[in-house]
């Protein structure tokens, strides 16, 4: 995603709107690979101070990844603030506790700073519903769509079984 920073060049210290869009490939993001399923916007704007670039803005992005639960693809629509500063490449080594964006030319490459605000939005623990019932841990059966028998089994083979029925009754003990 870049940004062509001419009319900011021409214009010190003013504001210069900016919209930009772009489709992005698969990623990973907790161990798992998401996909962005749209393309990737950024609304906001920019300014030039002296060799600094300052960007604000929104970013949205439409992400398709795994039900944590039940494993179904999953969309999820993030946004996320973005409020950056990008140095100019003066080609001297950087520290590595340096870590500020960095740009050179005409051009800044927004890609890293809109990735990072986006995935930090991101829920930890992606669902596609909230009563998502999830798989079931003996068969795999997805409990979404249909109960399975290991279930009654397992519970016939629970030596605390009788206990739940404890729980049931609405008598004090």
């Amino acid at each position: 995603m870049k940004l062509d920073i001419t009319k900011g060049i021409q214009r010190k210290g003013s504001q210069v709107a900016c919209d930009l869009a772009e489709s992005w490939g698969e990623d990973r993001w907790n161990g798992d690979v998401i996909r962005f399923a749209s393309p990737v916007t950024f609304s906001g704007s920019y300014l030039l101070a002296d060799e600094t670039v300052v960007l604000r803005g929104v970013a949205r992005a439409q992400i398709e990844s795994r039900c944590a639960r039940c494993l179904r693809p999953t969309l999820t629509t993030v946004c996320a603030e973005v409020d950056e500063a990008f140095e100019r490449d003066t080609g001297e080594a950087r520290s590595p506790e340096d870590d500020a964006y960095v740009y050179s030319g005409h051009t800044v490459d927004l890609t890293d700073a809109v990735r990072t605000a986006l995935l930090l939005e991101m829920p930890s623990r992606v669902l596609c519903r909230e009563d998502c019932r999830g798989l079931c841990p003996r068969c795999g059966q997805d409990l979404n769509v249909a109960d399975c028998s290991c279930r009654r089994e397992r519970d016939r083979e629970n030596p605390f079984s009788a206990l739940a029925s404890l729980l049931n009754e609405d008598e004090e003990v």
